[in-house]
């Protein structure tokens, strides 16, 4: 009887050590919040691998399971960085899709009490010709991101700011050699027109690329001659070329495209219009 009696209260104690171990786990719920997913291009290159940044942020400290989707395809974890205020921040590699048009990215984030998903849309292209760019980026695809990933030459990247008004669209870093080159990977988009970029709309879409190729006075690496050469030999000689207070305007022409490229000592640029 006295075993009996002993057995019980065990069995009681260890019910009762389980109900509170269940309490507290779920009087403490885990929060995942808001995921921000981040293409190194606004546009991908149907040939080209794709590197795309996941960051989301969470009210705990116990890793996740974390997946992310393109056209079905399960991407690659290459790294994974938890910082405060900042959050989590993943970088993903996919193969080339081969394919073009508009796919679905879908990432989800889980805990073992729930989960969060986040899925965006990205425009897959045959290259980074003019005409494909141009044709590609009509302001709601290009609005429908926040930010984009420049992947460091270490492991992982930095989530840089895409900024949209009602008429215009910033983005990317897109150089060759610049600058911060010893930190982050070298890419280019349209060819020979390497710089930050910012699309300019109105209610008949597109009207012009706006491209700040480099400033002379500040970033050592930049070369004007260098700059000019790629332009030539990508869209052949300049057209015209005329002298200003301050610099020169010299003007080439890419079949409907006109590409007018304004030096100062300060800076580099070039607007792209359509004829």
């Amino acid at each position: 009887m006295k075993k009996y009696t002993l057995l019980l209260a065990l069995i009681s104690i260890l019910f009762y050590s389980c109900a509170k171990k269940g309490e507290n786990s779920q009087s403490t719920p885990k929060k995942i919040e808001r995921i921000i997913i981040s293409p190194e291009y606004l546009l991908q290159s149907k040939s080209s691998e794709v590197y795309i940044g996941v960051r989301y942020f969470k009210d705990y400290s116990d890793k996740d399971n974390i997946t992310l989707s393109l056209n079905g395809q399960t991407g690659t974890q290459l790294s994974e960085i938890t910082a405060q205020l900042e959050g989590t921040s993943l970088l993903f590699k996919f193969n080339a899709v081969n394919q073009t048009g508009d796919f679905k990215i879908r990432c989800v984030v889980k805990n073992d009490q729930n989960s969060l998903d986040q899925e965006q849309t990205l425009r897959l292209v045959n290259d980074f010709s003019i005409n494909s760019v141009w044709n590609s980026l009509d302001k709601n695809y290009s609005s429908s991101f926040s930010s984009y990933a420049d992947r460091l030459k270490t492991t992982g990247y930095t989530l840089k700011p895409i900024s949209s008004t009602s008429t215009n669209v910033q983005f990317g870093a897109y150089f060759e050699n610049y600058a911060y080159s010893n930190l982050y990977v070298s890419k280019s988009f349209i060819a020979g027109l390497a710089g930050i970029y910012t699309l300019l709309y109105n209610d008949l879409g597109l009207q012009q690329i706006k491209i700040n190729n480099g400033s002379p006075d500040v970033d050592q690496n930049f070369s004007t001659a260098k700059f000019y050469a790629d332009v030539t030999a990508n869209y052949g000689n300049y057209v015209s070329q005329s002298n200003t207070g301050s610099g020169k305007v010299t003007v080439f022409k890419n079949g409907i495209y006109t590409l007018t490229v304004t030096e100062t000592p300060a800076l580099v640029s070039t607007i792209i219009t359509k004829s």
